[in-house]
């Protein structure tokens, strides 16, 4: 196994065990009456999931010469893959929105608090600040890694398709 395949595997499994939470969380939330929210949120981080089920599925069938893909498999990866480059640009943008607008974040939110909110806010701004920065940390890692995923997937599905390509072509031969 190359370190791309290595990589693509990794990505694959980390990126369904963290969008399998989200998934989770949210369909939680909508039970306990956040309805709209949390069918957004199903619907964004779904498609993500069901990239990541599609990946396996070709990762196996790059790995086992016998397994082979369902004929709208192919087409599932390009669709859900291309949605999902663009939920991960979406969170690198958010990543650096926030890096960039971090300090306006604060003033936003502490002009919504009252007196007393405000005396606890300047006791915890350092706090506040090191949310802040792992919020944009992990959306910039969690983009990333969906992206990174996504990207390798469709450099995988050319490949497999290649390798479907070359196997018809000695199959013909072989009936002549």
């Amino acid at each position: 196994m190359t370190f791309r395949f290595k990589l693509f595997k990794a990505l694959t499994g980390i990126n369904l065990f963290i969008t399998g939470f989200f998934l989770l969380l949210n369909f939680t939330s909508m039970l306990m009456g956040a309805f709209g929210q949390g069918l957004v949120s199903i619907v964004m981080f779904g498609g993500v999931f069901i990239h990541g089920i599609l990946s396996a599925y070709l990762q196996r069938s790059l790995q086992e010469p016998g397994f082979t893909l369902k004929e709208n498999t192919p087409g599932g990866i390009r669709i859900m893959g291309g949605y999902s480059i663009l939920i991960g640009a979406f969170m690198l943008i958010g990543s650096v929105a926030i890096s960039v607008y971090k300090d306006l974040y604060i003033q936003e939110i502490s002009s919504q608090m009252s007196d007393e909110q405000l005396r606890q806010l300047d006791s915890m701004k350092g706090l506040m600040g090191k949310i802040i920065t792992g919020m944009q940390i992990f959306l910039l890692l969690y983009g990333g890694s969906i992206v990174t995923n996504a990207l390798l997937s469709l450099s995988f599905l050319k490949q497999w398709k290649k390798k479907q390509e070359d196997d018809k072509h000695i199959d013909l031969d072989l009936d002549a």
